[in-house]
């Protein structure tokens, strides 16, 4: 969409005052809401019509020149006035050049508290139907991936640091779980935005006999605001959607972490698509990982836009007050950042090599199983915490020797103490693994649960969308 806009240094409030600057404006925020706007109007036009207040004729007119005006907007052909101080301004001025005074008759028993609450719902349920879906999607990718890389070790870690072995599918489903969770959020954000608030006027409703079933049908609202004063002046919509994107991009910040990490040379146990990459102007040899870094940045410009709001909306008594001009600007922006992130981890996510002979070997070529030979003794009834302390007395040992556990013999074990015995080489990375077999586990056969259980959860929510 383009915008045709006839930019001037003022604008003019609805008392005809001129106002310096473009201070009071919200065209650039509102822009993004003509298509409900216009949408609202002709289900308000229809309305109108059916309590008597429209005839045939002049609804007809009515909804006809806001669908003109909707395909001028479109083209780019619509001449934006910003003297005119907003959107709804420039349909309504429009709408009466285009029908005569008949377009006056749209605004009966409607105030423009009600009706901007009521674009701003119906954007944002939109836009969160959109999230919710390509949500889903990623957690196909997710469950698909860890299906398809169920044999692939890797070493796990805390604080950076080789902790013991698991399966690639383990973290896979680590982010499928989290992210499951922020589907849920979304969800829940959703149910708080459907509601229809029209009908409020401009805060203690209205005086016309308006019937707001037919308008909350018409418009695909699932249930009406229960007081005025809270329709037109509450918020808290917005910040369940805020929150539910906040939540999301801070765990695809974690996510885009520990895959800028895996993608440095040092780990190499991942190779990220080219076309997410960028190179160096001076150093040849680089592919950067900008996608992921950008969405890492984003997470903190999301949580921003969550705390502006929380603040703006703290010092605000009931009714409307012009500091809810600025509730959409952030969350517009919001949400088209968090459509954008979900589509590009997907397309990552589905194109993504995984250097599996790496993974393994960074595993293997290390002390990780120390906690597994700790476990060894304390089968053999030695107290876990002096077990503990002589294999951390072992791995040091081994470090200054550049060896790990892996390297020593039943011999060399046996040397260390009696207690050892053959079965003592059986300790292997798969055996550790395997061994894991507790719920939500990394052994192959709590993996394979995982996933069985992710893909009944993600056809049941299917059946139920369809």
């Amino acid at each position: 969409m383009t915008h045709n806009k006839k930019k001037n240094n003022f604008t003019y409030s609805v008392q005809g005052e001129e106002i310096f600057g473009e201070f009071t404006s919200s065209f650039e925020t509102d822009i993004h809401l003509y298509e409900e706007d216009i949408e609202v109007s002709i289900a308000y036009s229809k309305m109108l019509k059916k309590i008597g207040i429209l005839n045939q004729s002049e609804n007809l007119k009515i909804i006809n020149g806001l669908n003109e005006i909707k395909s001028e907007i479109l083209n780019g052909t619509f001449k934006w006035d910003y003297s005119l101080e907003d959107i709804h301004m420039n349909i309504e001025s429009s709408l009466y050049a285009k029908i005569g005074n008949v377009a006056g008759k749209l605004h009966t028993g409607r105030s423009r508290n009600d009706q901007i609450v009521t674009d701003s719902r119906l954007y944002f349920k939109k836009k969160t139907k959109i999230i919710i879906q390509e949500l889903l999607d990623l957690l196909k990718v997710l469950v698909d991936i860890a299906d398809k890389n169920k044999e692939i070790i890797m070493p796990g870690y805390t604080h950076l640091q080789k902790g013991q072995p698991v399966l690639l599918s383990h973290s896979i489903l680590a982010y499928f779980s989290i992210l499951y969770r922020d589907y849920e959020r979304f969800k829940k954000a959703l149910v708080n935005i459907d509601f229809m608030p029209l009908g409020s006027g401009a805060f203690a409703g209205v005086n016309i006999p308006i019937d707001q079933d037919f308008l909350q049908n018409e418009l695909g609202f699932s249930q009406k605001t229960s007081n005025s004063i809270d329709a037109v002046s509450s918020r808290d919509f917005i910040l369940d959607l805020l929150y539910a994107s906040s939540s999301l991009m801070i765990n695809f910040s974690r996510i885009c972490e520990e895959f800028i990490i895996w993608n440095t040379y040092e780990f190499n146990f991942i190779t990220l698509p080219e076309k997410f990459t960028t190179g160096s102007s001076i150093m040849p040899q680089k592919k950067n990982p900008d996608f992921l870094e950008l969405i890492r940045a984003k997470a903190g410009t999301n949580l921003g836009t969550l705390l502006s709001l929380f603040t703006t909306l703290k010092g605000l008594p009931f009714t409307y007050n012009r500091d809810l001009q600025e509730d959409r600007k952030g969350a517009i922006q919001t949400t088209k950042t968090v459509i954008e992130s979900i589509k590009i981890i997907k397309e990552i996510l589905s194109e993504m090599k995984f250097n599996s002979e790496q993974m393994f070997q960074s595993a293997e070529n290390s002390n990780i199983l120390a906690t597994d030979f700790a476990d060894y003794l304390a089968s053999k009834n030695i107290p876990f915490r002096e077990a503990y302390n002589l294999m951390k007395e072992i791995s040091n040992t081994l470090k200054k020797t550049n060896k790990n556990i892996n390297d020593l013999s039943l011999e060399d074990f046996q040397k260390i103490s009696p207690i050892f015995t053959k079965d003592v080489m059986k300790i292997t990375i798969k055996s550790s693994i395997e061994n894991r077999n507790s719920f939500g586990g990394t052994s192959t056969k709590s993996i394979n649960n995982q996933i069985k259980d992710s893909k009944n959860l993600l056809n049941k929510i299917s059946n139920e969308i369809k």
